[in-house]
């Protein structure tokens, strides 16, 4: 009995808190096809919703292998997003959301807005979404309204 509660214990320890909740279903399956076409053997039910973005967006270069093992080791740019989320109840002061359906987008309809632009984001594409989520919440979230303007125009 001992054993069983240790094993139990053991396995939702090495689980991460939640898996992805707020991606779209297309980029989801965008992402697992990026997974499937490197060979690699990953359960994305296990990733966060910031680790299935980096690898649509490591499908999206010519180093797709290594970003996608990046992105499932931890060693990905919205790793810290990941930590964020997890204590929040509501929208922090840069519009990241709380993990659940559909936070990906409002997290990036939360961000436009703040910018001030006038977007729909549910308007846009998984490739915008991902890039836009990725330039406003990742470490190096410095994104300026040019490089905003050019995803949107994507």
């Amino acid at each position: 009995m001992n054993r069983f509660i240790i094993a139990t214990a053991a396995t939702t320890l090495a689980a991460p808190a939640f898996a992805y909740t707020g991606v779209s279903p297309t980029l989801l399956s965008a992402a697992e096809d990026i997974v499937q076409e490197t060979g690699l053997d990953i359960d994305l039910t296990t990733l966060t919703d910031e680790q299935v973005i980096e690898i649509y967006a490591a499908g999206q270069s010519d180093e797709t292998i290594e970003k996608v093992r990046a992105a499932v080791d931890g060693e990905y740019a919205t790793r810290e997003v990941t930590e964020r989320r997890l204590v929040l109840v509501e929208a922090d002061e840069m519009g990241l959301m709380p993990a659940g359906e559909n936070s990906v987008v409002n997290s990036v309809q939360n961000f436009l807005d703040r910018q001030g632009f006038d977007v729909d984001a549910s308007t846009l594409n998984d490739a915008q979404v991902a890039e836009l989520y990725i330039a406003a919440f990742g470490s190096d979230s410095e994104a300026d309204r040019d490089e905003i303007e050019t995803i949107i125009e994507m």
